[in-house]
């Protein structure tokens, strides 16, 4: 992102939500707002030890992005994921598959 579009998000209500989970889904969402759409600006998602697993970011019930997570993972979107009005958006990264080996993702944008 540039440094203009970082300073508009101040004004256009930014949020971040995260989540961890041991060997479970790990979900992080921003609810949906009524005509209002959510702009998904990054994501970073991860595991505690060696695990490759799936991360979705969904519009909805509808998957927009998805990549394998190879213990550790993060990105940028310079042109933000545009959900759809009304609806909520989330990142879930798959269960890791062992006890003990946490999962934790965090997905962050603006809503305007």
């Amino acid at each position: 992102m540039t440094k203009d579009q970082l300073e508009l998000n101040k004004y256009l209500g930014s949020w971040a939500a995260r989540d961890s989970k041991d060997n479970a889904l790990a979900t992080a969402s921003q609810a949906g707002e009524a005509d209002k759409k959510h702009y998904i600006t990054g994501v970073a998602a991860g595991y505690s030890a060696a695990k490759v697993g799936l991360l979705q970011i969904k519009d909805g019930a509808t998957v927009i992005f998805e990549h394998y997570v190879n213990t550790a993972f993060d990105l940028s979107f310079p042109a933000p994921l545009k959900g759809t009005s009304g609806n909520a958006v989330s990142a879930e990264l798959a269960a890791s598959g062992a006890a003990g080996n946490i999962g934790k993702v965090n997905l962050i944008g603006f809503t305007a």
